[in-house]
């Protein structure tokens, strides 16, 4: 073999590898979650997909690639900005209005009753998906856990962590206690972290879901990934080319407001609704869809779970009509969805999904509304208030707001021993007490 013969050989493996991998994972009729058996029932063919290879790879990352600033004036949010990590409380503020309506609330509510340290010593420590610590001099420390609920606790943390140590700016010590069950004993008067509230729950404080950083027991994924395919997936079946039927997916639980939803849709032409049973291989086979074949829609229908489902930010990752019950469940960015209006960005239906084909039939006839409602989702969620960094600026407003009305936490024990067990060393143990090497 020729000197020039082996570098032209491996020239020509890569090309075809490289080929290999990027349809594998780009076009959606060859990916396992894209199968063209899942659209054989539908009334409209599985659409051809635009050409998605990595080169519009690149260019959707390059152009949310953070941009350093040019001087120390406050500019306008842009699309660069959506990883942007290092962003000051008045970049924060200026980027991201409206988005803190839920810590003014809380703040509000305790300003004449600040929380003391007996109160979170109150917090029942058994329950399920409890976790308590502190942030002390920008480390964050876990004092306690309880039943961590799969993956949700360590996700919290790690984005909590992720928000502490890329702060341009000193954040203050706290001392704090959170949840992360779908919903806790709220019987309890101690304020705590929570993922969701109703609205008479006013003791309790709204953090960002544990999905924000990932949610890997049902393969959805990190929430970077989850933004990435919803992307490529719009890049693929843009919006003239979605199915204009509407979509859901979803374990019934038994609960009434999703079994509605299958009753209502039972045979309807324009509707893909259908419920999974997470232990049947037969089921998740034939009808299980990522959460970027939702993607491929124009219609996506939000339910609610025990309390509140964590797949409405997913959904909004898509250039697709979000249709939603009346939701009894506040998430700590609701205060930003708007049902109607110029600048609306989703449909609200009655709470037993009884008038959902007239709003579907409805947004079928008037496709120019429907697309804006898609569009303005897209630029309200999507590109700004549900990216990385509104999540992590989020995070910073917390931790001042509830050291706003609460105490100055004391780092060690009165033995002289840390309180708690940095983040660093917890997260590969998953435990706050063990012996060398067991």
């Amino acid at each position: 073999m020729g000197r020039n013969a082996k570098p032209f050989l491996f020239a020509i493996l890569a090309i075809f590898t490289t080929s290999f991998v990027a349809l594998t994972v780009y076009d959606p009729r060859l990916v396992k979650f894209h199968v063209v058996d899942r659209f054989k029932d539908l009334t409209y063919p599985a659409p051809k997909p635009n050409h998605v290879d990595n080169t519009v790879v690149d260019a959707l990352l390059r152009d949310t690639q953070i941009e350093p600033p040019v001087n120390d004036t406050v500019a306008p949010f842009s699309p660069h900005d959506e990883r942007n990590f290092i962003m000051t409380e008045q970049q924060c503020e200026a980027s991201f209005p409206g988005l803190y309506v839920e810590i003014e609330r809380a703040v509000e509510d305790r300003r004449s009753r600040p929380i003391t340290l007996d109160e979170l010593e109150s917090v029942k420590n058994s329950t399920y998906g409890y976790f308590r610590g502190i942030i002390y001099n920008q480390e964050l420390y876990v004092m306690r856990l309880s039943e961590p609920n799969f993956s949700r606790g360590f996700a919290t943390l790690m984005a909590m962590h992720r928000a502490i140590v890329t702060s341009p700016e000193p954040l203050p010590n706290i001392e704090f206690t959170f949840n992360t069950a779908d919903y806790i004993d709220f019987e309890q008067p101690a304020a705590t972290w929570t993922y969701a509230r109703r609205s008479n729950e006013t003791v309790n404080w709204l953090m960002p879901d544990f999905g924000y950083w990932s949610w890997p027991e049902p393969k959805v994924g990190s929430y970077n990934e989850v933004r990435l395919k919803a992307r490529l997936a719009d890049e693929a079946i843009p919006w003239e080319k979605k199915i204009p039927k509407i979509v859901w997916r979803g374990a019934t639980l038994k609960l009434p407001v999703r079994l509605a939803l299958l009753n209502q849709t039972k045979g309807a032409t324009w509707a893909d609704i259908k419920a999974l049973d997470w232990q049947s291989a037969e089921s998740k086979e034939k009808n299980l869809l990522s959460m970027s074949d939702h993607c491929h829609y124009r219609f996506v229908a939000h339910t609610e779970g025990h309390s509140y489902s964590g797949r409405l930010k997913y959904l909004q990752q898509c250039r697709s009509v979000v249709i939603a019950h009346k939701l009894d469940w506040i998430q700590h960015y609701h205060s930003l969805l708007v049902p109607d209006g110029p600048n609306q960005n989703y449909v609200e239906c009655k709470r037993d999904f009884s008038d959902l084909e007239d709003v579907v039939e409805e947004l079928r006839w008037d496709e120019d509304k429907a697309k804006r409602i898609a569009d303005n989702s897209v630029k309200i969620f999507r590109d700004r208030y549900l990216t990385p960094a509104a999540e992590t600026c989020y995070w910073r407003k917390f931790i001042k707001g509830w050291r706003s009305v609460s105490f100055e936490p004391k780092l060690l024990d009165e033995k002289g021993n840390l309180r708690g067990v940095p983040i660093e060393s917890f997260i590969l143990e998953r435990r706050t007490d063990w012996a060398p090497y067991r």
